[in-house]
């Protein structure tokens, strides 16, 4: 199988993302979070933190990514944390669950919007 890749201006990306992040919402698979950190960097905390919530395969997008939540998300294998510029619609639409920060939310807006 061969895969050609297209370039897609500016304006028709952002129209993509935004409703790609419309549709999230709409489906109930888009989940906004005050914050969201671990104490270590320590992936069993992490893991369990998704498992309490009820998540398996979650994309979270956080305005800032610290040092613990980088490595304990990093060996999760349905698990991938990004800043807000990093989000790509690959990975909005393949994950089950996207997590947002609310910081994350107002980046989002004002790239998207």
């Amino acid at each position: 199988m061969l895969f050609r890749s297209q370039k897609v201006n500016k304006k028709m990306y952002r129209a993509g993302m935004a409703s790609i992040l419309s549709q999230l919402a709409r489906d109930g698979r888009l989940a906004v979070v005050e914050s969201l950190s671990v104490e270590a960097p320590k992936t069993k905390l992490l893991a369990q933190k998704f498992k309490a919530m009820g998540l398996d395969s979650v994309l979270v997008i956080a305005d800032t990514v610290d040092e613990n939540l980088a490595l304990a998300s990093r060996n999760l294998a349905n698990v991938l944390v990004v800043e807000p510029r990093y989000a790509d619609p690959l990975s909005l639409v393949f994950f089950k669950k996207v997590l947002v920060t609310k910081g994350a939310i107002e980046q989002l807006k004002e790239m998207y919007a």
